[in-house]
């Protein structure tokens, strides 16, 4: 309270039994955030494989089917994973080379 007044509203005492990791989900989190596969919320997912010279991301449709056109529901999911691959790159402090390889638009 001294020392960040601002931040007392976002602090919770954790008083349980329970381990704090188990309570909160952490240890899940952290083993989501360092799997290879990453699942889109349209059902696409992404396969990371870093390597010690890259790191290559490649774009899968999963078990997404659109209701529209194969065009419209590629276009949709290469844009879910371009802003996922955004945000998996910045949680996995991921930079150097990296390969992309997003769904055939052909």
């Amino acid at each position: 309270e001294a020392q960040a007044p601002a931040l007392k509203p976002r602090v919770i005492l954790h008083d349980t039994d329970e381990p704090i990791f188990d309570a909160y989900g952490i240890e899940h989190e952290l083993l989501r955030a360092q799997a290879r596969k990453v699942w889109l919320k349209s059902g696409g997912y992404l396969i990371i494989d870093q390597a010690e010279a890259l790191t290559a991301i490649d774009v899968n449709s999963g078990r997404y089917v659109g209701k529209k056109s194969l065009e419209e529901t590629i276009t949709r999911i290469n844009t879910e994973a371009a802003k996922e691959i955004v945000y998996q790159l910045r949680l996995r402090n991921i930079g150097g080379i990296i390969i992309i390889d997003f769904i055939d638009m052909d």
